[in-house]
């Protein structure tokens, strides 16, 4: 099965044609520190803001979980691709961060045997094949 997995914004009002589309602007924002604001969810220091966040590691692990639910129902059902969109304010930090973690938990389980990641507003592409 492919996966498909985009990081987008809702303030840009550019919502990605999706399966199963994910809200995360309850996640604590880094735009609101100074230093974070123009980083993004895949910068170091971001990524260790998210990573010190009791609220973000449990709603990563309750999303990895459910995502595989959501994998292998769409197996059986013989579903070939599925696309998952997570978005956040401005695309920028929660959802991009998430989409990585997302998929890095993904791989790492050998769930899949393809996996895109697109961030809409970072402009950044990227294919993992499974071997």
């Amino acid at each position: 099965m492919i996966i498909d997995l985009i990081s987008f914004s809702f303030k840009k009002n550019n919502l990605p044609e999706a399966n199963y589309l994910i809200d995360v602007r309850f996640l604590n924002n880094p735009f609101y520190i100074d230093e974070l604001r123009d980083l993004t969810g895949l910068d170091k220091e971001v990524i260790e803001f998210f990573k010190k966040d009791d609220g973000t590691k449990t709603f990563l692990k309750v999303l990895v979980k459910w995502i595989e639910y959501i994998i292998e129902v769409n197996k059986k059902a013989n579903k070939e691709k599925i696309s998952i969109a997570i978005g956040c304010t401005g695309g920028q930090h929660r959802s991009p961060y998430i989409v990585e973690g997302l998929a890095k938990s993904l791989i790492n389980r050998k769930i899949i045997s393809e996996l895109s990641i697109y961030h809409n507003e970072l402009k950044k592409y990227n294919v993992v094949v499974q071997t």
